[in-house]
């Protein structure tokens, strides 16, 4: 488990890699946006009734802008794990094209999947929490703290921000690996011996409710080193399962959150309108302030979500999936029923409790 036995170095970086936001983004200009714009006028013009799901890249053609978002493709596969596309054609145009203009690129990630049981490939992520007693983390206002979604890549593009906060933050979790292997590497075994999750109420009729399987918050595969953590999901599937966490193991995940927030290992940006953040979801983290809607519904913060898989994108054990495939499988008349603030309150210790990252004044991208 010694850091030289991974070739992950490009992926491990640090605040102070970065002198501003524009080192990790790629801005579009006229070109680009004349570009998308085509896409999605060729795709109007030849039935909006088409899903716009159901398109592909040769369907969405991008022109020049083809070949930056390639190479963008393998800066996020390879390179550092994330990066950042600012100027999407927001003004002027509505949420429908704009979601167009959003998987048109995306499509040049790999293929969308399954972000819920209900099989959506494009999600909206709102403050949900008027009309859904129990929504999905991300799906509320609340504060989240450093985690991996189940998918290969994530994509967060935004169309409207938050009066106050909602800030973004990424992390390395290559980084965080070598943090802790330097400052205490007996903690390392329980991290890559791994942990349950619960599935959320989102398990198929065969499945259930709980991993029966571990999964690794670190795995080497063949050098590559991948990362799968959200806390609140294991202390959920060790509650389910009736089987306590040990004290170790709460103190190498309070070890991994105080890393991976500690300023020297975070980048903080605001992802504005018409930003448009990726991730690969294998050796970055993201994690997000709690936010403040404004009261018109119409500017309330939305960005849209996708998840994305290509084939030979990186070596991971079959066990970081939660489900049979990656992503979450569609299951007719299932949903996300688990109460997460409910947990935080019955169980501080293991999930630690709601966060506050105290982030301070943030970057703008």
């Amino acid at each position: 488990m010694a850091m030289s036995t991974h070739s992950s170095q490009s992926a491990a970086w640090t605040a102070k890699t970065f002198a501003d936001p524009s080192d990790f983004t790629m801005a579009l200009d006229d070109a680009d946006r004349e570009s998308l714009h085509r896409a999605v006028a060729a795709w109007r013009e030849g039935g909006a009734d088409t899903p716009v799901e159901t398109l592909t890249r040769e369907d969405l053609p991008l022109g020049p802008l083809d070949a930056r978002l390639e190479a963008l493709y393998e800066e996020i596969r390879s390179g550092r794990g994330f990066a950042v596309i600012s100027g999407l054609p927001s003004d002027d145009t509505s949420l429908e094209d704009f979601t167009a203009a959003v998987w048109a690129i995306g499509a040049r990630l790999g293929t969308a999947i399954s972000q819920s049981a209900a099989g959506e490939l494009i999600g909206h992520v709102i403050d949900a929490t008027a009309d859904d007693p129990t929504p999905r983390m991300f799906r509320s206002n609340l504060e989240l703290r450093a985690h991996n979604d189940i998918t290969a890549m994530l994509s967060l593009a935004c169309w409207n921000t938050s009066k106050s906060g909602g800030e973004s933050v990424i992390v390395s979790g290559v980084s965080v690996h070598d943090e802790i292997e330097r400052r205490a590497p007996h903690l390392l075994e329980l991290l890559y011996r791994g942990y349950h999750y619960h599935r959320m109420g989102e398990e198929g009729p065969d499945e259930e409710e709980s991993t029966p399987y571990r999964i690794p918050v670190f795995a080497n595969v063949d050098g590559d080193l991948s990362v799968r953590y959200q806390r609140s999901g294991i202390a959920a599937g060790h509650r389910a399962l009736g089987l306590p966490l040990s004290e170790a193991d709460i103190e190498a995940f309070n070890l991994f959150d105080e890393v991976a927030l500690d300023p020297r290992n975070r980048i903080v940006f605001t992802l504005g309108r018409g930003s448009m953040m990726i991730l690969n979801n294998y050796v970055a983290l993201h994690a997000r302030k709690r936010f403040v809607n404004y009261t018109d519904p119409a500017k309330s913060r939305r960005l849209v979500r996708m998840w994305h898989d290509a084939p030979d994108f990186r070596r991971v054990p079959k066990e970081f999936n939660h489900f049979a495939a990656n992503g979450v499988p569609p299951q007719e008349g299932k949903h996300c029923t688990f109460d997460f603030r409910q947990l935080y309150e019955d169980d501080p210790a293991a999930t630690g409790g709601v966060p506050d990252m105290q982030l301070g004044d943030a970057a703008h991208g």
